[in-house]
Formats: C-alpha cells, sequence, structure tokens
C-alpha cells in the first residue's frame, strides 16, 4: 500500500485534505517549496532519486496566484505560471515513474479561469494547458489514472480574502448558490482518490457558474 504525495501541502484546500486523510487512516507525504522546488527540474531529480516511498496518489496543490494583466505582464511571470502548473508536474511524473503503484491516481487543480478566462492571462492559460496536458498523460499513461478539479472562487481563500468587496459580488453573482465550501473540495478529491472508477474526469466544482 503506498502512500498520497501531496505536493503544495501548505495551500489552502490542500491543508484540509490531509486532514481528512489523516481523519481516514490514509499517509501521507508532504512537500512544499523548501523540500520540493517543483520549478527546478534538479530540484525534481534529488526529490526522485532520495524518495524510498510509493505512491497510490499524487495531488498536486502548487500553483500562484492570478496578479498581473497584459499591461503589466513579464516573460518570467509567464513562464513561472506555466512551468508550476504544467512543465513541473510533467517533470516529476518523468522521474518518479517507478515509484507510482499501477492504478494510481494523478489529480490537478484547474480553475474556473480556464473556461472563462482572468485578469491574468498566464494564470488561465496555465489552468487551460491542464486539459491538454492530463489528456495525453492518461493516453501514455494507461496504467494510471488522471483526474482534474476546475474549481470556483472558494470562500476564505487567498484569493477571496484579497479581493475587494465588489469583485467578491461580480464572482458571486455568477455563481448559483453563492461561494464554494473547502469542505466540499475536499470531499470530491478523497472520492476521486478512492473510486477506482473515475478516470480521465474533470470535475467543474463551481456552483454552474454562468458568464
Amino acid at each position: 500500500m503506498g502512500k498520497v504525495l501531496v505536493i503544495g501541502a501548505n495551500s489552502f484546500i490542500a491543508k484540509h485534505v490531509i486532514s481528512k486523510l489523516d481523519q481516514l487512516g490514509i499517509q501521507s507525504l508532504l512537500t512544499t517549496r523548501a523540500t520540493l522546488n517543483i520549478e527546478e527540474e534538479d530540484s525534481i531529480k534529488s526529490f526522485c532519486v532520495s524518495n524510498v516511498d510509493t505512491f497510490d496518489s499524487i495531488l498536486f496543490f502548487q500553483g500562484i496566484n492570478p496578479s498581473l494583466n497584459t499591461k503589466d505582464m513579464t516573460s518570467e511571470h509567464f513562464k513561472k505560471m506555466l512551468n508550476v502548473n504544467l512543465v513541473g508536474p510533467t517533470l516529476l511524473l518523468k522521474h518518479l515513474y517507478n515509484s507510482i503503484n499501477r492504478g494510481a491516481m494523478l489529480l490537478f487543480i484547474s480553475s474556473i479561469a480556464s473556461r472563462k478566462g482572468s485578469y491574468d492571462p498566464s494564470y488561465a492559460s496555465a489552468k487551460a494547458g491542464i486539459t491538454g496536458l492530463t489528456n495525453s498523460l492518461a493516453t501514455e499513461f494507461s496504467d494510471f489514472r488522471f483526474n482534474t478539479i476546475s474549481l470556483g472562487l472558494v470562500e476564505d481563500s487567498p484569493v477571496f480574502d484579497q479581493m475587494t468587496p465588489d469583485f467578491r459580488k461580480k464572482h458571486s453573482d455568477g455563481m448559483n448558490g453563492g461561494f464554494i465550501q473547502k469542505e466540499d473540495v475536499s470531499t470530491a478529491i478523497i472520492e476521486l482518490i478512492q473510486n477506482k472508477s473515475i478516470n480521465r474526469a474533470q470535475l467543474n466544482i463551481d456552483r454552474g457558474f454562468k458568464n
């Protein structure tokens, strides 16, 4: 029996998922930027070489919040967004492959921004790219399960807390019944880990957001 590898364990959603894993008695290995820099292949290689565990799931919670519009955009910011969301997870799979148990589930976190856009085009582009990435990986690595959760605005998250009341209302007006609750997200993730029949799913947790 392998563990659940949690990338970006300090993230808002990750903390709640880790708590649920503990309650269920499911072992997890937690990584933060200090132990695994997903942006650097040397760090990824070092982590994989030193790893002694096998994994039944990998949860990719690492990410960067949207912050720059096109007028303020830099190539470094855009590249960093792509590296964190797409390049790094792909390289981790490449180097960690032999430590991943057959039938394991790899979960990627996307965003409603992949469909409606974002004031930060690098963020929306990276999240939209997750669809193509996971479909490609699922075809190449058919012995693993690849699933994606696309999130709307989660109440009390760092992004939520940074928004002005007017901006929150703009999001709320497009969501049926209010904001996303962290408990609903963590419950869905546990289901994806445990339900072996769910593969190549793209689950929208956004209260039926309407543009």
